[in-house]
């Protein structure tokens, strides 16, 4: 059973509906919870910068931030978590990269569903094992490699 609630505290008419959110949710699942809830919200930059220095002690806002209830997956097998989105960063990102914010939009999510999954790029090999799985999600959900600048 896959529950999301869906929170714009930003609303802009580009964003993603709520359509676009499950589909992307449920195809980043990489195995099968018994149960999966998973709070997105969409933020400004104020708020990802006052979140990102709560939890991640980092003073800047940031694309997304995943925060697990890791105990809750490992125990019982239920994924439940929250995804953190900043709407200006995600905007800014798209234009600098050249794709739709859509898609950009889409990308964070694959990759913060990943990381509340436990997955992770701190060193090499869980990098390039996450930005596979991030690139194979992202082409079915019909989108292009998001790290096809990186490999050319």
């Amino acid at each position: 059973m896959i529950k999301f609630s869906l929170t714009k505290q930003v609303r802009k008419l580009y964003q993603p509906k709520r359509a676009d959110f499950k589909k992307w949710l449920t195809l980043s699942l990489i195995k099968h919870y018994k149960i999966v809830y998973i709070d997105v919200i969409i933020v400004s930059n104020k708020i990802s910068q006052e979140l990102n220095s709560k939890y991640r002690n980092k003073n800047y806002p940031t694309n997304v931030i995943s925060l697990e209830y890791e105990q809750t997956r490992k125990d019982f097998d239920i994924l439940n978590g929250e995804l953190i989105l900043c709407d200006d960063i995600i905007v800014e990102e798209a234009t600098q990269q050249n794709i739709s914010i859509l898609e950009h939009y889409a990308h964070m999510v694959v990759h913060g569903v990943l990381h509340l999954q436990g997955l992770d790029h701190i060193d090499e090999q869980d990098a390039e094992k996450m930005e596979d799985l991030e690139t194979i999600i992202m082409q079915k959900l019909g989108f292009s490699d998001p790290y096809r600048r990186k490999k050319l």
